[in-house]
């Protein structure tokens, strides 16, 4: 029997191909195209449309293995046996065929028979309500009573993925470890905490469609959704103590205790460590691979704190400096043999160095975290106090990537307590902030229920070449509840030339205006979007009224002015893709874009600035494709035969069976459901905005199309021709000219400040001269002229050496702020030691303005925002000094005398 992953995956497809179910590819980890979702989390992502769809699902039977990435239990990850990030799951599924009893025979079949799995340590267990599950298991499969758990919600019904769409009730197999492990109670069963029970199959039956209030109502397609851990199963089959010492990671985890020591790779602390650097790694590489980047929000968010955990564990391996990146090689070579992943060979370069350059960000983040500790830590052993605060030890945690155990560790060493109360309550505000993040607000807000006013078919798009439709038809309305004014409506066209938002192009706008001989109705269309299969147009009234709305025919109109810009950009985008890679190289990848009518904007992988002449050449090669007014042209095909042409699949796009492209040809090829123009020449003419970062490895462009474009243009030409009439030189001699008045003012200011210094030079003279008459010892206060700080700095220097026995402070307003310089002589610094030091000073006499500062016993600088208090600042100076020099003399003579 085949116990190797790879083994088994095909196991998996064969036993289900021969029943039936056609072996379809896996949607990408990252399913833009599902906003309540940062990631594909389970098989059944794909499919939620299709279980809700009233339409004729377009397979009555599917099987796949699904890449799946969560963290809702990010913390457990090395802890248990058989908690993972990212993991492989092996599906079967129904959509309106089978149900139940099917899918419990074959789950029990291929179990037993195929993997050829002891019966006696299987266990399954149901929902506590799902009696028809329950009788299957016992008397059908004939396990008898005993044998079948009942469990609650929390346990055994499963979903909806992302908040709302298809869930069920399920049934979980459980594979019994033995005796041996776990909480060894008599009554252990499924369900219990412990590891001795290890669940590795979920069979659900999704039969309700759950809405974002929480409503469940039976599902159009009710059917099988089952999901089978690739990693749990190797584990069990090929007698593995945990999930991270199968086939498939092992090799990983080797890797990484190789670069660590073999001491600390012994320890507890050095075992976890190593099983969280396994999976966080194969993790970082799937979504690096997949365009996803580190960021502070959202997928790069998810991204960048599991890269930080896995480099702050490899301290606890023993690993000193960046390391992920390393492995990446063996991730590669372990996960792209599978011939759904071979993708991974392509972007193994990339994807390390883009690991690398996050991995050498964190560690100057983990510096200044420790410097965080030691400054709370000092401040606490100042105040006397034993208890670390819970709130500090989270933002080290959340802040700068320390896990608990190390902040609680640091703590011990300075005899002090981690408040774990609070850091826990603090941790639950974040878990409870990333649940409401982790699902996009529904656009609907709080609508109203829906009318059906018409029966048949709906949401067919015909826009792709029709922008106004008669006899359009309602199918169903409902309300939107406005703040101010009567409520919007939302509506479901039969036939829609309204283009609903997606792929970054943003939604069509226009009316719907009904037919002559049916009561007036006109309303504009604001928004378009999808909700599963349905194309929603939110609308405003501009006549008639929820009262008189009617079925139709309607005539819909598409805003033609809005519509032709947004296809000019978007056409423009493909081509400025284009570009890119073919200026940078196939490895560059789209990472996100806005296609609206006014301006386009495209986010891209790519770790340095681009250079002036890389934005002019990918300029030119764009408007040289406009100049040659290329056909662009479609084609529908199977994705496969897609791909082999050549065209971008962009990661985190759901794709069909038959998918459409968008061809420049001999320059473009993409997957696009989009709108674009007939030919490139009525773009007219393309120009880059900007060009900067927006995330670590991830640039953004902005660009402008045709009348935009010209506009932008033409307010160049116009401040050129300005800047020539005032700078008198024609537009060929403004660099020249420019340089000239650049060097004629260098010349000017490197005068001024000659002057400036040699002003203040003689000022000092003077100031030394009347302190060295005023008394013993010379006390200079004063405001002076400066252009820098450093000119202060000088001064103070030239005080310091002439009067030893003395003390200074000098203010200038330099750039509009406050610069203040103390200094005190040596003798006098020597004689007066920590009762008079020129920080002190300093600071006390900036103090009134909210100003700091700070320097050496004989030197220091302080500054503040507000410069219009310059003498209050020095007389609180003069005062100071005053009042601790007074008993001085007596020192200084004694000092002199005994010298």
């Amino acid at each position: 029997m085949q116990r190797e992953s790879d083994g088994l995956r095909r196991l998996f497809i064969d036993f289900f191909n021969d029943r039936g179910h056609p072996h379809l590819p896996q949607a990408p980890l990252v399913p833009l195209g599902d906003p309540t979702l940062l990631f594909t989390s389970a098989g059944m992502v794909p499919f939620k449309p299709i279980f809700s769809s009233p339409l004729p699902p377009p397979h009555r039977r599917a099987v796949t293995v699904q890449r799946c990435l969560r963290l809702t239990d990010v913390e457990l990850v090395g802890v248990t046996v058989r908690h993972m990030t990212l993991f492989e799951m092996l599906g079967n599924f129904s959509f309106g065929d089978y149900f139940k009893k099917e899918a419990i025979e074959w789950a029990w079949e291929f179990t037993t028979d195929v993997l050829g799995m002891q019966a006696e340590r299987l266990y399954p267990s149901v929902y506590r309500d799902d009696q028809e599950a329950f009788d299957l298991w016992a008397k059908h499969i004939g396990l008898g009573a005993k044998r079948v758990t009942r469990l609650d919600e929390k346990d055994n019904f499963w979903g909806p993925a992302g908040g709302s769409g298809a869930c069920g009730p399920c049934s979980e197999i459980y594979w019994d470890q033995g005796k041996g492990v776990g909480c060894g109670r008599p009554d252990c069963a499924p369900g219990c905490e412990c590891e001795r029970y290890l669940e590795f199959w979920n069979l659900v039956f999704p039969q309700f469609d759950q809405a974002p209030t929480g409503e469940r109502t039976p599902l159009a397609n009710r059917g099988i959704d089952t999901g089978m851990g690739l990693e749990r199963l190797a584990m069990i089959l090929q007698g593995s103590a945990s999930v991270f010492e199968n086939d498939l990671l092992l090799p990983i985890g080797d890797a990484a205790r190789r670069l660590g020591s073999a001491k600390a790779a012994a320890t507890d602390r050095g075992r976890r460590a190593a099983r969280v650097i396994t999976d966080h790694a194969r993790a970082l590489v799937f979504a690096y691979a997949e365009g996803v980047r580190p960021s502070n929000e959202g997928r790069g968010y998810v991204v960048r704190r599991l890269l930080r955990r896995a480099a702050r564990f490899g301290r606890d391996l023993g690993i000193e400096g960046a390391f992920l990146s390393r492995l990446v090689p063996t991730v590669v070579s372990r996960m792209a043999g599978y011939e759904e992943y071979a993708y991974l060979k392509r972007e193994e370069s990339a994807v390390a160095q883009a690991i690398l350059e996050e991995e050498e960000r964190f560690a100057q983040t983990l510096e200044q975290g420790v410097a965080r500790f030691e400054e709370t830590a000092a401040d606490l052993e100042k105040k006397r106090q034993r208890v670390f605060p819970g709130q500090i030890a989270f933002q080290l945690y959340d802040t700068f990537g320390f896990p608990i155990d190390l902040t609680a560790e640091m703590a011990a060493e300075r005899g002090l307590d981690v408040d774990l109360p609070a850091y826990e309550a603090a941790m639950e505000e974040q878990r409870e902030r990333a649940r409401k993040a982790a699902r996009f607000a529904a656009r609907q807000g709080a609508a109203g229920e829906w009318l059906g006013l018409t029966k048949g078919a709906h949401s067919k798009f015909v826009g792709y070449d029709r922008w106004d439709v008669d006899g359009v038809r309602i199918r169903d309305s409902r309300e939107v509840p406005g703040a101010e004014g009567p409520p919007a409506i939302e509506f479901v066209l039969d036939v829609t030339p309204f283009y609903a938002e997606a792929g970054g192009q943003v939604a069509d706008t226009g009316v719907l205006e009904s037919a002559p001989g049916s009561p007036r109705v006109v309303l504009r269309v604001v928004d378009v979007y999808k909700d599963s299969d349905r194309v929603i147009h939110r609308a405003e009234w501009v006549e008639g009224s929820p009262a008189t709305l009617h079925a139709g025919p309607y005539r819909a109109t598409v805003d033609a002015l809005k519509r032709a810009a947004t296809q000019r950009n978007h056409t423009a985008t493909h081509l400025l893709h284009a570009a890119l890679r073919h200026r940078f190289g196939a490895q560059l990848k789209q990472a996100g874009s806005l296609v609206a009518p006014d301006r386009l904007r495209f986010d891209f992988t790519h770790a340095r600035a681009m250079a002036p002449e890389d934005l002019r050449a990918i300029e030119a090669l764009v408007n040289g494709k406009v100049l040659e007014d290329l056909p662009v042209e479609t084609e529908t095909t199977s994705l496969e035969e897609a791909q082999e042409k050549g065209a971008m699949a962009l990661f985190g796009e759901k794709y069909g069976e038959r998918v459409r492209q968008v061809v420049v040809p001999g320059f473009s090829r993409e997957l696009c459901g989009g709108c674009h123009v007939r030919r490139t020449g009525e773009i007219g003419y393309f120009r880059i905005e900007s060009e900067a970062a927006i995330a670590s490895g991830t640039r953004r462009i902005e660009a402008l199309t045709g009348a935009p474009a010209y506009r932008r243009a033409e307010e160049d030409r116009a401040l050129l021709r300005e800047l020539s009439a005032r700078l008198g030189a024609t537009p060929d001699r403004l660099v020249g000219r420019v340089a000239d008045i650049q060097r004629e003012l260098r010349e000017a200011n490197e005068s001024l400040a000659k002057q400036s210094r040699e002003g203040l030079k003689a000022e000092v003279e003077r100031l030394i001269e009347e302190a060295a008459r005023s008394g013993d010892p010379p006390l200079i206060v004063a405001q002076v002229n400066a252009k820098e700080v450093q000119e202060l700095r000088d001064a103070a220097d030239v005080i310091r050496g002439r009067l030893p026995r003395g003390a200074a402070m000098l203010a200038a307003e330099i750039d509009g702020k406050l610069s203040v310089v103390a200094t005190a002589g040596a003798a006098l610094v020597s004689a007066m030691g920590p009762d008079f030091t020129a920080p002190a000073w300093a600071g006390d006499a900036v103090s009134i303005v909210q100003g700091k500062g700070g320097g050496r016993p004989e030197l220091a600088v302080a500054g503040a925002r507000d410069a219009s208090r310059i003498r209050d600042v020095l007389e609180r100076g003069r005062a100071y000094a005053r009042a601790r020099l007074k008993a001085v003399d007596k020192t200084l003579d004694a000092g002199k005398r005994a010298g």
